[in-house]
């Protein structure tokens, strides 16, 4: 992620990084709809999203413990994502900003159209 906000001044800073990172609720979603997923499902899934970017979102929701990366020793070795109960309880917050954004892409729109 970009230049970090400044915790000491900012306690929810973690979280709007999150949002300031345009795949980071992408990717989480993607991973409480479909888990645990492989990168490469995720990849594929995820339209526009090149794989550096995917591989540092998915190593920031590890580091924070919003999901969790599980390496399996097979042959050849796999490696699964999925969300972590820390990581369930934002769940609910992101499925009411996504709500917000279904209900009011319309006026949303009409506001854009206005300014171009």
């Amino acid at each position: 992620m970009a230049k970090k906000l400044d915790y000491e001044y900012c306690k929810a800073a973690p979280m709007l990084e999150w949002l300031g990172n345009k795949w980071a609720l992408v990717v989480l979603v993607k991973i409480s709809e479909n888990e645990p997923m492989r990168f490469n499902e995720l990849y594929r899934n995820i339209p526009s999203v090149s794989e550096k970017v995917l591989s540092q979102v998915l190593r920031q929701l590890t580091t924070d413990g919003i999901i969790r990366r599980e390496l399996f020793p097979d042959v050849p070795p796999r490696t699964e994502y999925s969300v972590t109960e820390f990581g369930r309880t934002l769940l609910p917050h992101v499925e009411a900003l996504l709500n917000w954004g279904r209900e009011n892409f319309e006026q949303i729109m009409k506001n854009r159209q206005k300014h171009y």
